[in-house]
């Protein structure tokens, strides 16, 4: 019988693998937590599983971006899920979109530099038809949350500092793992093929997502389901080469973001997000 450890468990919520080292969030607030090590060091960051939310930008831990054809509101509980949180695009006008960003408009409070962080989601899209729609999760600069800086009108993610997985309009089901330094070429799957197709959408289906920088050695890990794709081989995992490279996000603050952007403007997307966490030591 094989030994098996906690990591190798999984189930709806975090990733036990990916939050490995970090101990359970403990509650200080509606949606504010806090973390700390099994031996006791502390760090900080979040958990909302979106029990409640207040729509209204800047009232509540949230500011977000929601134009005339999006919306961003809990979803009807349901004998399975039970406090989601449903961003929509009616599929009318082309480049409408709708942004998330924990924190107020200029509060940025992570960094890639010198101390571990784990970022995870559980979220589930309507459809996955290509040409329609970007989408975009992870660590961002805190001014993406303005119109056309999270995507750009030509579906292709806006010149800022981003670590995250996205899918951008050309794509059906499949997501790349991806990140970008502003001024630098963005990084995906087709400029590395580790990152490429991280995630095989399926309409309606949740999936995990989630990354983890490690400060020493530097690397990030990028976990899908509570697994590594590409295993021991080819694993979906920058160097710190990579890092260290101008082309990583590495010299600013960054807050955890999602977002959607309608490319088509003529079919409607609904993207649940169960629940989203954040956590760096410090």
């Amino acid at each position: 019988m094989p030994l098996l450890t906690f990591d190798d468990f999984d189930s709806r919520l975090l990733s036990g693998r990916l939050w490995k080292g970090f101990a359970p969030p403990m509650a200080m607030g509606p949606n504010g937590t806090y973390w700390q090590t099994p031996s006791g060091n502390p760090a900080f960051g979040f958990f909302d599983n979106f029990h409640t939310f207040n729509a209204t930008t800047l009232v509540g831990p949230y500011a977000n971006l929601v134009t005339s054809g999006g919306s961003l509101a809990l979803a009807a509980d349901t004998a399975t899920e039970k406090g989601i949180l449903a961003a929509t695009l009616a599929g009318d006008t082309q480049e409408d979109e709708v942004i998330l960003k924990w924190g107020g408009t200029l509060s940025a409070p992570f960094k890639l530099a010198d101390n571990d962080l784990v970022f995870e989601a559980r979220l589930s899209v309507s459809a996955i038809t290509a040409a329609k729609w970007n989408i975009g999760i992870g660590l961002g600069q805190a001014d993406m949350i303005t119109t056309d800086l999270f995507f750009t009108d030509s579906d292709a993610l806006a010149d800022k500092n981003f670590l995250g997985f996205v899918k951008l309009a050309a794509e059906g089901a499949n997501w790349d793992g991806a990140y970008k330094a502003d001024g630098q070429t963005y990084q995906d799957g087709a400029t590395k093929t580790k990152l490429d197709s991280l995630v095989t959408a399926v309409a309606s289906t949740y999936v995990k997502v989630g990354f983890r920088y490690r400060a020493h050695p530097k690397k990030v890990e990028f976990y899908v389901d509570n697994v590594l794709p590409g295993g021991n081989l080819t694993p979906a995992r920058l160097t710190t080469a990579e890092i260290d490279a101008a082309t990583f996000p590495d010299d600013v603050l960054l807050a955890p973001i999602f977002g959607i952007k309608d490319s088509a403007g003529d079919t409607a997307l609904t993207v649940n997000l169960d629940w989203w966490a954040c956590a760096q030591l410090m």
